[in-house]
């Protein structure tokens, strides 16, 4: 399963014609060189910042410690940062129930991604209550995809994010009114978890297509 890097940050707005020229031609090729794969680039319409989150994928979290801590990624991340601020990165682990074994691109879409802790001594209760409960609620469901489970390694605002998925911005609109939804998610909240937060992110185009920063 995809071991994902992410990268959060807002570009410098007198900066945004060199910094698309750098990614482009120069930060895209040389990561995906290294073995990091791009599998997407997101804006964050709701929520906390910062805006732009683009998102690579590995097939090891050692694998991606190495490269972190090559001279090349090194070089090449500081000058990202010569082109951005509010930077920030994490690297997030399935928990084992992604529904893909690798993470696939999926162009057009929205996100409701929910970040949070474990209350102490809850693990193996959440577990079940994941899978036995919230899992099969939201199948029930049909315009909204559970596309991802991910434990926090390194970096973020969380240990957890639960990544939902949507064709349509209407759907997480009428998600957030929907009675089971509703109950579901107030048993997580009061249970099991704290600390939530949660945002919606759009699609912006794929990292690795010139100019995808523009919204």
């Amino acid at each position: 399963m995809s071991i994902l890097f992410t990268q959060n940050y807002d570009i410098i707005p007198e900066k945004e014609a060199a910094y698309g020229k750098f990614i482009s031609e120069v930060y895209i090729p040389e990561t995906t060189s290294m073995g990091l794969i791009s599998v997407g680039g997101y804006y964050t319409e709701i929520g906390f910042g910062p805006r732009v989150i683009s998102v690579m994928a590995v097939d090891e979290f050692n694998e991606l410690c190495l490269l972190m801590s090559t001279k090349k990624f090194k070089e090449l991340n500081l000058t990202l940062k010569s082109f951005v601020h509010n930077y920030r990165n994490e690297a997030l682990e399935p928990t084992g129930r992604v529904k893909h074994e690798k993470y696939i691109v999926q162009k057009g879409v929205w996100k409701l991604n929910q970040y949070y802790d474990l209350r102490p001594g809850v693990k193996n209760e959440y577990s079940n209550f994941i899978i036995n409960e919230y899992l099969p609620a939201m199948e029930k469901i049909d315009y909204v995809e559970v596309t991802g489970g991910w434990n926090v390694l390194l970096g973020g605002v969380s240990e957890i994010l639960a990544e939902l998925t949507f064709k349509d911005p209407f759907d997480i609109g009428r998600l957030l009114n929907n009675e089971d939804f509703r109950k579901i998610n107030l048993k997580l909240r009061n249970s099991f978890v704290q600390n939530y937060i949660s945002r919606v992110l759009r699609y912006t185009e794929r990292f690795d297509e010139s100019k995808w920063f523009q919204l």
